[in-house]
């Protein structure tokens, strides 16, 4: 795709092309900036000063903040409340009070509008006073500040005064009475809210009292009977641990007695009873005294001796008396057991009727509690309430306001707008870039080539040739006067073919170019013209030249040198005549011509033909060059297919008139394999264009006009 490349030169000498659109951009917008200053209105601003705090003075004490309205706290609450408060000011309801200041009807006067002036009274019912105040209302908070200016704009100064005067007082009332609503709802609501805790009170008192009736609480409290009953169920407790340990005691003793062998005074087990009771003990001396001295005598008196039979008796005797005392021990103990078991029992029922009562205490206390509970909660909000309504009545009587008037707005005594300099130079700054973007597009919507480097760009080789527009008239010798060689003044042109013809042999060194083709993009682009003064280029070199017209479409050659047309190449090609009987020799200076013939219905079917070609191959043995001028390559494609059966293609342009694209396209069909492209020339190039191809203009106004020659004389 290609791309446009602007830079600063390429920019001033787009300036200096387009110079009076730029000019026109700058004066047709400097106009209208002017219209628009002139008839712009003269606005005045006035601006009025309050200050708007988060909360109205504590008069009353920390605690009135709870039925004083619009209270605030934290920085985002504060925030989110002076955003609202910005909205409260323009608000249709302000705006309406304000409305309500102005005397009745000279309201829409007030505005500058005249009623008589409406024909049909409803369009006058659609005007809304309001709505056109709450337009001209600026609300603009102060940084870092609680300071609010509210400002007006008219253009009636002292309207703009006394509005701005009148949103602040107006915002001023309104929040007070908000407040002021606010606090008389809150002090109703808190009157009937202390009946009702009034007779909740009631209630509650009433309820707890029934309960301490009914539960005999009456002197004592809970805690006092509470720590009766935990004192009767530790003493309780001591002693069942007592009991239980005195029982277990006598059960061991008991399992003592029972394991005691009468036969062996010296047991352990009546030793052990006899440390705890006495007789047991004495008659366990006597025993063991007595039947140590049984031992003694045995071994003197024999066991049937009487001494030994007494002593025998008593052993018996004292033997007896110790089973009867150990059996009345035994008896004892059982009955000391069964007492203690006894009172143990009795004990636990005891503990276990004081637990009961406990635990019965215990949800005594609980629902007391609740009861109680509920009689300080209704003490405490009724409480609350009576003295919230109390300071409800007196914040009211108070009517405190958390915004102030600071400066009241003053009639202003010159105008914020319009601001004629700083718009003149807008004005200006936006036609210099309008001007600039007017010749940005024109050449970006320019479909033609700027400069010659955009068309070697375009065909990626130079430029074969330029050739000057010219203008020549025929003379009496009847020479055509296309033939720029005939006119002397023309020199530009002469000279221009003359580096045509060089060139093409330059561009070409090794190869003969016997064969041109001469085409275009586009029809009217001086291909013929310039097939022909190259031919005469050739002619007056010295060399034997035959213009062939291929043009089989739109022939123009014969009318060029004035010749017949009804034998040419289609009645060569078909066979009807000869090739040398269809060339007209000698029509100028040496040149042949071999017109096109009678228009065919198939002009592309016979250049495509082998017997065309083979034309072609005869013409350029018997001459040294062949010229053939070729239809244009974008409506058919003659010239393409002859492209491949010469040597070379010259592709004419006029530049000032034949679109890129066209161009680019022209080029793509003779650019393929086996055709030979030599380049472009631009044909008809007007000179007097001094912006686009000032080089060229210099060189060529140099030899033409400084040389001076006769101008219009043939040589």
């Amino acid at each position: 795709m290609y791309e446009k490349e602007i830079d600063i030169k390429q920019l001033l000498s787009l300036l200096r092309k387009h110079l009076p659109v730029f000019i026109g951009v700058i004066i047709v917008i400097l106009v209208l900036t002017y219209v628009y200053i002139q008839r712009s209105p003269v606005i005045y601003s006035a601006v009025a000063t309050v200050e708007i705090e988060p909360r109205s003075a504590d008069i009353l004490g920390g605690g009135m903040e709870i039925v004083s309205a619009g209270t605030q706290g934290s920085y985002w609450s504060n925030k989110e409340y002076y955003a609202t408060q910005y909205e409260i000011i323009q608000s249709r309801i302000v705006s309406q009070k304000v409305i309500d200041m102005i005397p009745e009807g000279s309201v829409l006067n007030f505005f500058g509008i005249d009623p008589s002036s409406f024909e049909d009274p409803s369009r006058l019912e659609r005007i809304d006073p309001v709505r056109m105040l709450q337009g001209k209302i600026t609300v603009a908070p102060q940084k870092n500040s609680n300071i609010v200016r509210i400002s007006i704009n008219d253009t009636d100064p002292e309207k703009a005064a006394f509005l701005a005067n009148s949103v602040s007082s107006a915002y001023i009332d309104f929040n007070l009475e908000k407040r002021y609503v606010a606090t008389r709802e809150a002090a109703v609501w808190l009157a009937d809210q202390s009946v009702n805790l009034k007779n909740e009170l009631e209630t509650s008192e009433l309820e707890l009292f029934n309960f301490k009736d009914e539960n005999n609480i009456l002197a004592t409290t809970f805690e006092d009977r509470q720590s009766v009953l935990s004192k009767r169920i530790e003493t309780l407790n001591n002693i069942l641990t007592t009991q239980d340990i005195k029982r277990n005691a006598l059960m061991a003793k008991m399992e003592e007695y029972r394991k005691i062998d009468f036969d062996d005074p010296e047991g352990g087990y009546l030793k052990d009873i006899a440390k705890d009771n006495r007789i047991v003990y004495d008659l366990r001396i006597k025993y063991l005294q007595a039947l140590s001295k049984y031992k003694e005598n045995e071994s003197i008196y024999g066991e049937k001796h009487p001494k030994q039979q007494v002593i025998s008796a008593e052993i018996n005797k004292i033997s007896s008396l110790l089973r009867d005392e150990l059996a009345s021990v035994v008896q004892s103990h059982e009955i000391e057991l069964r007492t203690l078991e006894n009172e143990i029992r009795k004990n636990r029922k005891m503990l276990s009727d004081v637990q009961s009562e406990a635990i019965g205490l215990n949800r005594l206390s609980i629902d007391f509690n609740k009861l109680q509970r509920e009689v300080n909660t209704n003490q405490k909000l009724y409480d609350i309430v009576l003295e919230r309504t109390k300071q409800a009545d007196l914040s009211a009587l108070l009517k405190s306001n958390n915004v102030r008037m600071i400066d009241r707005a003053e009639v202003p005594h010159s105008p914020i707008k319009p601001r004629k300099r700083l718009i003149f130079l807008i004005g200006l700054i936006v036609a210099f870039i309008a001007g600039f973007l007017s010749i940005i597009l024109i050449e970006f919507l320019e479909t033609r080539f700027r400069d010659f480097d955009e068309l070697e760009k375009a065909s990626k080789k130079s430029i074969l040739g330029v050739v000057p527009k010219f203008k020549g008239e025929a003379g009496a010798e009847n020479v055509p006067a296309e033939i720029v060689f005939e006119y002397s003044d023309q020199f530009a042109a002469i000279e221009a073919f003359r580096t045509l013809r060089t060139n093409i042999k330059l561009g070409n060194p090794d190869k003969e170019m016997k064969k041109i083709l001469v085409t275009s993009a586009l029809t009217k682009e001086g291909k013929t013209v310039l097939s022909v003064n190259i031919a005469a280029s050739y002619a007056l070199a010295g060399k034997k030249v035959v213009i062939v017209d291929a043009d089989m479409r739109k022939p123009r050659i014969h009318k060029v040198f004035d010749i017949k047309n009804d034998v040419g190449l289609s009645t060569v090609v078909i066979g009807e005549v000869s090739i040398e009987n269809g060339i007209d020799y000698d029509v100028y200076k040496g040149v042949d011509v071999l017109t096109s013939g009678s228009v065919p219905p198939n002009p592309a079917e016979l250049i495509e033909s082998k017997r065309f070609s083979d034309i072609i191959d005869q013409l350029s043995k018997k001459y040294d060059i062949i010229v053939i001028d070729s239809p244009p390559l974008t409506p058919v494609s003659d010239a393409a297919t002859l492209s491949v059966l010469v040597d070379g293609v010259i592709l004419a342009i006029n530049i000032n008139k034949t679109p890129r694209d066209l161009y680019r396209s022209a080029v793509e069909k003779i650019s393929k394999p086996g055709i030979r492209f030599l380049g472009t020339v631009v044909n008809m190039l007007d000179f007097k264009d001094k912006k686009r191809f000032a080089s060229y203009y210099q060189y060529y106004h140099y030899e033409q006009y400084d040389s001076k020659p006769e101008k219009g004389k043939r040589k």
